[in-house]
């Protein structure tokens, strides 16, 4: 390895079994203090509701943990669910976890992929893309307004959604004039905007999709804050490949079965988008959606990453599915090891 690539960490926070939740929050803290102290550029929290995919729905509470454990990695939702929010009450909260991490807030956003957990809160599927927009727009336009004006500044908004008249601003972010942001899963929505995004597929079809972006890029960076292009890896190391092997596919399975539960229940079936594959782990390997293998192993496969793939930055998954937290401790620790970070 040269040392050129960036690492992120990130963390679906899956039920992974019968223990506590508050000893999985601090298996899952832990993760990210261990990811802070080797020196990862960001940890990354997705949301979800009603599901056994996340056990942590309020994705604002969790950061604000995770900045308290953590002293210098970037903390960012991956997304945020735009149409579940107030927009008003999400840019105040999106404010303060600013000011509480120093600055050290990105934020992702998006509409979600699932439909079902969209129904659940009463959100029209044919409406959450608009109300996604509208309420992106509703935040940067408030941080936009009180970074130019300051302070006491009333906000007004008329959108199809919401509305907002003389509200005053009495908070800022800490970033100016807001924190970066990510939309992973539209390529050209985020070339546009000159946002940050996670590419998908094996090493050999990302440098298309690189200079796709570069090609659509129409600014140095949103709010002044230049882009990362990065990718998801799950990730599994042990002492063996076999060993290894073996847990990935146990911990698939539970992760398609949690992804997908309310798509059964509610006779949703099969989801247009399914990052699981529909439990179909040998696509995963084959995709390097999932990766397993010995610290020797995947060294070897992130230096052909880094020679091949055109990204500076990855981005890997060690707690998914039913991986226990000792075995995604193991997982990173050997990961540290073999990028000697």
């Amino acid at each position: 390895m040269t040392g050129k690539l960036g690492f992120a960490l990130f963390d679906q926070m899956e039920n992974a079994g019968d223990s506590p939740l508050a000893d999985q929050y601090r298996d899952h803290l832990q993760l990210a203090r261990l990811a802070d102290e080797a020196g990862f550029t960001h940890w990354f929290k997705s949301e979800h509701h009603h599901v056994p995919l996340d056990i942590a729905p309020s994705v604002n509470v969790f950061l604000s943990a995770v900045i308290q454990e953590t002293s210098t990695i970037r903390v960012s939702s991956l997304v945020h669910l735009l149409p579940f929010y107030d927009p008003m009450r999400l840019y105040e909260e999106l404010c303060m976890l600013d000011h509480l991490s120093c600055g050290r807030l990105d934020v992702g956003f998006g509409k979600g992929i699932s439909p079902p957990e969209q129904l659940l809160w009463g959100i029209a599927s044919d409406e959450a893309t608009a109300q996604t927009e509208e309420v992106l727009d509703y935040v940067l336009s408030a941080m936009n307004l009180v970074s130019k004006n300051g302070l006491g500044v009333l906000f007004n908004y008329d959108g199809k959604f919401y509305s907002a008249e003389g509200r005053p601003l009495e908070i800022a972010p800490y970033q100016d004039p807001h924190p970066p942001l990510w939309r992973p899963g539209t390529l050209s929505t985020a070339a546009r905007m000159g946002v940050s995004t996670i590419l998908p597929g094996p090493v050999e079809s990302l440098p298309a999709m690189v200079a796709a972006y570069r090609d659509e890029q129409n600014s140095d960076g949103a709010g002044g804050h230049a882009p990362i292009l990065s990718t998801l890896r799950r990730l599994v190391i042990a002492t063996t490949e076999r060993e290894a092997v073996k847990i990935a596919t146990r911990a698939w399975e539970r992760f398609d079965a949690n992804l997908t539960k309310l798509f059964r229940q509610y006779d949703l079936w099969p989801p247009t988008m399914v990052p699981s594959f529909m439990g179909d782990v040998d696509r995963a390997f084959q995709t390097e959606a999932l990766i397993a293998g010995t610290r020797e192993q995947v060294a070897e496969y992130f230096d052909r990453f880094e020679s091949e793939s055109d990204l500076g930055h990855v981005t890997i998954c060690p707690a998914f599915g039913d991986v226990s937290g000792s075995e995604a401790r193991t997982t990173l620790e050997l990961f540290c090891e073999a990028m000697k970070i």
